[in-house]
């Protein structure tokens, strides 16, 4: 069980629940449901190599480094989803490798959530976030610009702190140049501040801040910039519970003046409130992805008291006009901070929260296009439930059974046998705590395939 202080009145996020069941076979089904009614969609979801530690509320963005596509994750929260969780640890992803990394700690004193990453040039830029203590002042944002040099993959000197400490704000980067944080939470409340950070000169500027109202003021709320144009939507506002909001806000940057900005009449979406989704822009548009339609706890429980939220699967893109429904998410996942957009226009979901508060390590590449799910997904492994306890089962696309090998993280043979089949059950009472490699001999003459499990 998860036991925290008791929170002073202007703490938003205290964390009270049990951890919740591991998946069962139903929702098992239900999410190979939704594999299979997104074969017609406009996306496709494919399996990457799983995180090293599940990770959820993590900063996370890409770049590319000497010509090579890389994703990074930042910080976070991981299987417990208490406060004693909440981690400095960063990793780096090499797309063409399908390989992770492990980086060098977060430069702070603690770990922290809800912070948010860009780049610009040959760095990335971890911004604010909050750290969790079991006493007063219980939480606090953080005012820290934490600078990673991607070339090099060691932290720098942080930059100019910023003026108003934030966490759970909007984050993009305006022509390739200046980040800009949008609202979000500090210390005890939303503001409607918008900062503007000038990486070349190392210092802030105060923007147009949204109008200061509970419409366009939010926690959790995620969006982009396109062009000229600032699109966020949904987040937490203030008032009983925190709830979460369906509203687009619509800001037009003028790019003789970058911090004036003409704010437009908030719109409602239509399809249901969104709190921590990840936003990319694809096709020249705002695209919202996984999230939730209730505002929760760090925790994953819901600030209205209804208990642990679960995922929405609805995908949101703004056409100019409207918010139109733009497929289902694979599998159901919220507590994004950020998503990795790659220069051939797909995406890298890395980690958050399933079903049942289960931190993922989950990694996801999406792509547009018309090649299904089952298509794409023949050469990669999916596993569940992850971290497991005593089970766990692999699901070999299209497999007709093989044989596999179970290895420690020094490459000994745990567990090893064949299977029949597309799955594999693996009893893992005999195998020690921690994580482990699994290989998998699915097809005569072919190389393994390969994915990760932590024994809890």
């Amino acid at each position: 069980m998860v036991t925290v202080s008791i929170p002073g009145p202007a703490q938003k996020r205290a964390s009270n629940a049990e951890l919740g069941p591991m998946l069962t076979w139903r929702t098992v089904l239900f999410l190979s449901l939704l594999q299979a009614a997104h074969l017609a969609a406009q996306f496709t979801w494919t399996p990457l190599a799983p995180l090293p530690l599940p990770t959820a509320n993590a900063a996370v963005c890409a770049a590319q480094v000497n010509g090579q596509q890389q994703v990074y994750v930042f910080g976070g929260i991981t299987t417990g989803l208490g406060a004693a969780h909440i981690h400095q640890q960063a990793f780096r992803y090499a797309v063409d490798a399908d390989t992770w990394w492990l980086l060098p700690d977060l430069p702070d004193t603690l770990g922290k959530i809800a912070a948010a990453a860009s780049v610009v040039g040959d760095t990335a830029y971890v911004i604010g976030g909050y750290h969790v203590f079991n006493g007063p002042p219980y939480e606090r944002s953080s005012d820290r610009v934490h600078r990673l040099d991607l070339t090099s993959n060691t932290w720098l000197p942080d930059g100019a702190a910023v003026p108003v400490p934030i966490d759970d704000q909007v984050q993009a980067v305006w022509r390739d140049s200046l980040i800009y944080v949008i609202t979000g939470w500090s210390n005890t409340a939303n503001v409607p501040n918008v900062q503007v950070y000038d990486p070349a000169h190392d210092q802030w500027s105060a923007a147009t801040p949204v109008p200061n109202t509970n419409q366009y003021k939010a926690f959790g709320a995620s969006g982009t910039i396109i062009g000229d144009t600032i699109y966020y939507f949904g987040g937490a506002s203030m008032g009983g519970s925190f709830p979460a909001q369906d509203r687009l806000r619509i800001g037009h940057i003028d790019p003789l003046a970058p911090t004036s900005i003409t704010w437009l009449p908030a719109v409602t979406g239509g399809l249901g409130p969104r709190y921590r989704a990840a936003c990319v822009a694809y096709n020249d548009a705002p695209l919202w992805l996984g999230g939730s339609a209730v505002s929760y706890n760090y925790d994953a429980v819901a600030y209205n008291g209804s208990g642990v939220v679960a995922p929405t699967t609805t995908m949101q893109r703004w056409n100019g006009t409207t918010m139109e429904a733009a497929g289902t998410t694979v599998p159901a996942v919220m507590d994004l901070r950020g998503a990795g957009e790659l220069d051939n226009g797909s995406f890298v979901i890395a980690g958050g929260i399933g079903t049942a508060q289960r931190v993922l390590d989950n990694v996801w590449l999406l792509s547009p296009g018309d090649v299904g799910m089952v298509e794409r997904s023949v050469t990669r492994l999916a596993l569940w439930p992850n971290p497991a306890t005593n089970a766990c089962t692999v699901l070999v696309p299209h497999g007709r059974g093989g044989h596999y090998i179970l290895r420690d993280a020094l490459g000994r043979s745990l567990l090893s046998g064949t299977f029949q089949g597309e799955l594999l059950h693996l009893d893992l009472r005999s195998v020690p705590r921690g994580a482990h490699g699994i290989e998998v001999f699915a097809a005569p003459g072919e190389g393994p395939l390969r994915t990760r499990v932590v024994r809890e």
